[in-house]
């Protein structure tokens, strides 16, 4: 026994019948009855196969249409096969566009079969496929803002970056692009929205999304300013002092003439220029430059810029005479006239101050003399004159400047001095000589004669001299003064401080 089965032809014989014995099990169909054995092939139909696409230039084209997207196929195989198939989903269907041009095609399609099984039939058995050329174009990135920001707050220009991409679509989309961009959200910020990332989408006049639009770059950054209620403002320099004695400023320029400032509105409201910075002229005895700061005032949060430079030029003072200046009354009571009785000629030389080339240029137009009759009634009064000069030119120390001016009520006139009295200098019978007690007087004196006990009479005439002021500020008052001894009405809208009568009655 033991040689027979050691015998190579043994060995063959039981080889074959085991295999025999395994092919059985594997193939025996446990539906049927035990001894009935599976048959070698079948067919079955395998529905809603996907195509696919392959081979498209998508650089060039896009591909618009395929039809059928899905096919039937009958395919061939063990159950094995099957099993095997079912598990790995591994059946692929594809069309290829490699060769395909613009426009529409019909092309074959390519069955790929999961391995041990063949190919019966494939419906349909080619797909119609339309192409159409991609197109690529420049556009500007247009970003949106949504909700508010914190009280008080506004919303500056977004800025982006790169603000412009290049958007590919088809040829026949490419005309309804509207709009590259975006849309993001400043609820309630206060502080500037910076290095924010931005996925960025074409949209058509009506808002929509176009969803097959490249964009390249894709995503931008974007920075939205946050920033308090501003207004530009004039920038006004205020001056303190004197320049030490026989100097002057022949020239004076600042950096910047207008300033930013930032703050809630109704306190921006208040403003019409912006005032913060004083220099001190007792400190400048020599041409320079100075830097001052720039410090926010009261409810202003912020200003632009925060510094300001100076540049200055002093040279030695010289003075200068400007002849024949008039003079602008002011504040005369309504009902009166007044009538400038000395100088005689209503106006007045005026001696200044200032650097050479400064005076060189000044003329009569320049300067303003005015008289303020506030307060005063019906009489012969010495006013002094304010005057009203450029920057840095003022009016020479030891020169000031008055006039004569006589007041009234359009009803009574001014008595001479020697009209009221008797040709020999005595009084006469004790009554005046004029039942108003007022006569007119010559150009250069002014009088009020009154009845008064035991036939006295009195008389005041007042000489043209008095204080004036100068100042830098622009000239005021329309009222015009009276020449040649012809009295007129002098009105003015402008405010100025009362100037005492040094006439006495």
């Amino acid at each position: 026994m033991d040689k027979w089965l050691s015998h190579p032809t043994a060995i063959k014989i039981i080889s074959l019948m085991i295999g025999i014995l395994m092919w059985a099990v594997v193939h025996f169909d446990s539906e049927k009855s035990p001894n009935t054995v599976a048959n070698l092939t079948e067919s079955r139909e395998i529905d809603a196969v996907q195509v696919k696409a392959i081979g498209m230039d998508d650089k060039n084209f896009a591909l618009r249409l395929l039809d059928p997207g899905e096919v039937h196929l009958t395919v061939s195989g063990s159950r094995s096969d099957f099993l095997i198939a079912e598990r790995n989903n591994d059946y692929q269907v594809t069309v290829d566009l490699s060769q395909a041009t613009e426009g529409r095609k019909v092309l074959p399609l390519k069955v790929n079969l999961p391995r041990g099984l063949e190919l019966i039939e494939v419906r349909p058995s080619n797909v119609t496929v339309v192409l159409e050329r991609l197109l690529t174009k420049e556009y500007d990135v247009t970003i949106h803002t949504e909700g508010k920001p914190g009280k008080g707050y506004k919303i500056g220009q977004p800025v982006v970056k790169p603000n412009r991409v290049h958007v590919t679509l088809p040829k026949d989309q490419m005309d309804l692009v509207a709009s590259i961009g975006g849309t993001i959200s400043v609820q309630d910020e206060e502080e500037t929205v910076a290095d924010k990332k931005m996925k960025l989408s074409a949209y058509d006049k009506d808002g929509n999304e176009l969803t097959d639009a490249v964009i390249s770059p894709s995503v931008v950054e974007v920075e939205v300013p946050i920033t308090k209620p501003f207004k530009k403002l004039p920038l006004q320099i205020g001056f303190t002092g004197e320049l030490p004695e026989g100097l002057a400023i022949a020239s004076f320029k600042q950096s910047v003439d207008q300033i930013t400032v930032y703050g809630p509105q109704d306190v921006l409201d208040t403003y019409e220029y912006y005032d913060g910075l004083t220099i001190d002229l007792s400190k400048l005895k020599q041409s320079g430059t100075m830097e001052l700061d720039v410090v926010p005032k009261g409810d202003i949060a912020s200003v632009d810029p925060v510094k300001v430079l100076f540049e200055y030029t002093i040279v030695p003072a010289e003075s200068q005479v400007i002849p024949s200046l008039p003079v602008t009354l002011i504040g005369l009571s309504d009902g009166l006239k007044a009538n400038i009785s000395l100088p005689t000629t209503g106006t007045v030389d005026a001696i200044v101050r200032g650097a050479p080339d400064t005076l060189a240029a000044l003329g009569a137009k320049d300067v303003q003399l005015i008289a303020d009759l506030s307060g005063l009634g019906p009489g012969s009064h010495v006013v002094p004159l304010e005057m009203h000069l450029p920057r840095f030119v003022e009016q020479a120390p030891n020169a000031p400047l008055s006039i004569t001016v006589d007041i009234t009520d359009g009803t009574t006139s001014l008595t001479t001095p020697t009209d009221a009295l008797p040709t020999d200098g005595k009084p006469s019978d004790g009554s005046s000589s004029n039942n108003s007690g007022n006569a007119a007087t010559p150009a250069g004196t002014g009088g009020n004669a009154a009845g008064a006990e035991g036939g006295k009479a009195s008389t005041d005439s007042a000489a043209g001299t008095g204080n004036g002021t100068a100042t830098e500020s622009p000239a005021v008052g329309n009222d015009a003064a009276a020449s040649g001894g012809s009295g007129q009405n002098s009105q003015s809208g402008a405010s100025s401080s009362n100037k005492s009568d040094e006439a006495q009655d």
